[in-house]
């Protein structure tokens, strides 16, 4: 029998269609890679193709960041015209020394342009939080496929640390970052947006310390929680190799006769399951991936259009509205931050389980 039919065997008997629906949810918003499967992933790998088209991909990513620059513009835009209006109430109250009924109008253009931001940010912060949801359940769907391959290939310590493990850090980490550290950096842009209404500063220090308190917990609890399944994994590793090891040794050398034909037997069958392996776990970092980019380039999107628009109404308009989004532009960079990073401690997993077993713990 050869590699290809045992690989198909494998597959068959496998239920993917969970695995393969949250791929269609990733690119539901955005196409980056190229529609595949784990069973193409497979066939790449065993005939030495290459699995992606980056001259395609990065393509796909300048066509997006395109297409969201020009759907940002309108904000943009809206936020000018309210700010020339601003300009043009101060310059009336100047000349007609009338300054109750212009102040009424700056404060009520102040609030105009308040109410935009905030409901941009409430989108993106929406965006956020479910492409982090959607990591999380995407991860707990790969486990269960991914580990026990992993222990058929005698990864027995692996599989059975590293699951439960895997499992609690994202459970942890992702109410963490939903119930602490995004409602942090929401509630930081709304002392930013309430600050903006008065020329004074009361509460801007406020707002960009919880900033960047919400991003140092963020670097915390990923480096905390990617560090011990690191550690964890490269003890268990070296585990498993050792009783895979002893294992073969005992199939070669005291079951007579057919010894070591089984031993090489079983040699073909486990290299067919890293292949697996190793083909599914990339498909979950495809995923990922998408999951990261698409929100990633709509996220930067509007902050480029906020950092562009302060730049353009800084000499026509308020000031300290001009800092105001010039601010919401870098809260809007932090949520991009914190989506980053959180995708790098997903990706982190898969690539610790991917390693354990890259040349086949039985050999």
């Amino acid at each position: 029998m050869d590699v290809d039919s045992i690989i198909k065997e494998q597959l068959t008997s496998m239920d993917m269609k969970g695995i393969e629906e949250l791929f269609n949810i990733a690119g539901s918003n955005g196409s980056i890679f190229a529609d595949t499967s784990p069973g193409e992933i497979i066939q790449s790998i065993i005939h030495g193709q290459p699995i992606f088209d980056f001259n395609d991909i990065i393509a796909s990513i300048c066509d997006l960041f395109l297409k969201e620059i020009y759907g940002s513009i309108i904000l943009g835009v809206q936020l000018v015209i309210i700010c020339i209006i601003i300009g043009l109430l101060k310059n009336l109250s100047t000349s007609f020394s009338d300054d109750t009924v212009s102040n009424l109008g700056v404060v009520v253009c102040s609030c105009s342009v308040m109410a935009l931001c905030l409901k941009s940010f409430m989108d993106i912060y929406a965006i956020c939080s479910s492409a982090i949801d959607t990591m999380s359940v995407t991860m707990q769907a790969l486990l269960p496929v991914i580990v026990p391959l992993l222990i058929t290939m005698g990864g027995f310590a692996s599989g059975g640390i590293l699951n439960p493990l895997i499992m609690t850090a994202i459970t942890i980490f992702n109410t963490v970052l939903q119930r602490f550290i995004m409602p942090a950096v929401y509630l930081s842009c709304i002392f930013i947006l309430v600050n903006s209404l008065s020329e004074k500063d009361y509460v801007k220090k406020l707002a960009l310390f919880i900033r960047g308190f919400s991003v140092s917990a963020m670097g915390l609890s990923v480096t905390l929680f990617s560090g011990i399944t690191v550690i964890q994994g490269v003890v268990t590793k070296s585990a498993d190799g050792m009783i895979a090891k002893t294992a073969r040794f005992s199939v070669d050398n005291f079951v007579p006769i057919v010894g070591g034909f089984a031993a090489d037997s079983i040699d073909l069958i486990l290299s067919c399951t890293t292949i697996i392996k190793n083909g599914i776990g990339i498909f979950g970092v495809i995923i990922i991936l998408t999951l990261l980019l698409i929100p990633l380039i709509k996220i930067l999107a509007v902050a480029m259009v906020y950092k562009i628009t302060a730049i353009i109404i800084e000499p026509i308009g308020n000031k300290t509205i001009s800092d105001c989004l010039n601010e919401v532009g870098n809260t809007v960079i932090t949520l991009a931050i914190i989506l980053f990073l959180g995708a790098m401690m997903f990706l982190i997993f898969l690539a610790i389980i991917i390693g354990i077993g890259g040349g086949s713990l039985w050999r």
